[in-house]
């Protein structure tokens, strides 16, 4: 075979991998980030049961905009997008219905980033944790009856 041959196959195996990493890396980074909004509205809303994603888009200002409805009722409808200048989502801009204002979980349609959410969560982890250790080793009247 000649080395032409050879350059050319080596060539376009490349671009194979090159392409197939593109789109397991696209495709992982969509299913974080619906992961993200659906904490998002988990947390800082009530009564939702499900999320729908209807579609994805990214408009023409560079944003990328999630689509979907909550607990099979099309008219809660919300839009969650991740801004150009963001990495991740992070708060929701835009949502239809009554649903926001009669299902807030926080005074005054307070609504946390999934930032502060986790890091909430990781708090409360860690004090658990500190709780489950310490309590291992705090059973004196347990360890009394085998010092004797």
């Amino acid at each position: 075979m000649k080395t032409r041959y050879k350059f050319l196959i080596a060539i376009g195996i490349m671009v194979v991998g090159i392409v197939g990493l593109n789109y397991y890396s696209y495709n992982d980074y969509m299913n974080k980030q619906k992961k993200r909004i659906e904490l998002f509205f988990k947390y800082n809303y009530n009564n939702i049961d499900s999320i729908t994603f209807t579609e994805t888009k990214k408009t023409p200002m560079g944003s990328l905009d999630f689509y979907g409805y909550f607990n099979s009722d099309k008219s809660n409808r919300f839009i969650g997008s991740v801004m150009p200048y963001q990495k991740e989502f992070e708060v929701n801009n835009g949502m239809t219905g009554s649903f926001a204002r009669k299902h807030a979980k926080f005074e005054n349609g307070k609504t946390y980033t999934v930032s502060e959410i986790e890091n909430s969560q990781r708090k409360k982890r860690r004090e658990n944790n500190e709780e489950n250790s310490s309590s291992l080793f705090s059973d004196s009247a347990g360890l009394s009856k085998y010092s004797e």
